[in-house]
C-alpha cells in the first residue's frame, strides 16, 4: 500500500493498536515491554507499509506479526544478556488454581501447577502456539496469522509441544 499519507495510517495504527499491545502483553507478561514493543510495531509499520498487502490478511493481524517478530528479537537479546526469560504464564488465568481446601481441587491444582511449569519450560515458538491454541482457543489459521507461519507449522510444532508436555507431565509422576 504505497502512497499512505500520515493521517491514513494513524487511523490504521488507532483501530490496532489495543489488539497489538495486548497480543504483545500475553506474550511479555509485561506491560512495559508490550507498550514499547507497540510503538516499535507501528514505527516498523509505517517504515515498512508498502509491504502490506490487504488482499492476504488484516493490517491487525500483519502488525501482530511485526510485533511477535520483534518481541522474539527481544526475547533472543535479553535472553543472550540476561539467561532464560519466559512468557510469563501468571497472565493467562485460565490456568489458575482453584478452591484449595476440596481434596479434588487439590489434584486439580497439583495438575493444573505441574501444566504451567510445562509449559513454561516449553521453548518458543511452541509455547506460544499452546498458549493462543489450546488456551486461547484461536483456530489453526488465527495462530499461524498471528506468528507468521504456516498453519502446518503449527500443527506440527503443537504435536512436538504436546509430546515435550507428556514427558515433563510423566516426569513429575502426573500420567496421562
Amino acid at each position: 500500500m504505497q502512497g499512505l499519507s500520515q493521517q491514513e495510517f494513524s487511523i490504521l495504527y488507532e483501530s490496532c493498536k489495543n489488539t497489538v499491545y495486548h497480543f504483545l502483553l500475553k506474550l511479555s507478561g509485561n506491560p512495559e515491554i508490550a507498550e514499547d514493543l507497540t510503538q516499535e510495531t507501528f514505527l516498523k509499520a509505517f517504515e515498512v507499509m508498502d509491504r502490506f498487502d490487504p488482499n492476504r490478511g488484516s493490517f491487525s493481524s500483519w502488525s501482530c506479526t511485526i510485533g511477535k517478530n520483534l518481541y522474539f528479537k527481544h526475547f533472543n537479546r535479553t535472553k543472550k544478556e540476561f539467561g532464560n526469560v519466559s512468557i510469563n504464564i501468571e497472565n493467562f488465568p485460565e490456568l489458575s488454581d482453584g478452591n484449595h481446601e476440596d481434596p479434588l481441587d487439590l489434584e486439580k491444582n497439583s495438575i493444573s501447577s505441574a501444566l504451567k511449569q510445562g509449559v513454561s519450560s516449553l521453548p518458543e515458538p511452541e509455547k506460544s502456539i499452546i498458549l493462543l491454541k489450546e488456551i486461547q482457543k484461536k483456530t489453526l489459521r488465527e495462530t499461524a496469522e498471528a506468528l507468521g507461519i504456516s498453519e502446518r507449522t503449527v500443527s506440527r510444532r503443537l504435536l512436538s509441544a504436546f509430546r515435550i508436555l507428556r514427558t515433563y507431565l510423566e516426569s513429575e509422576g502426573i500420567g496421562l
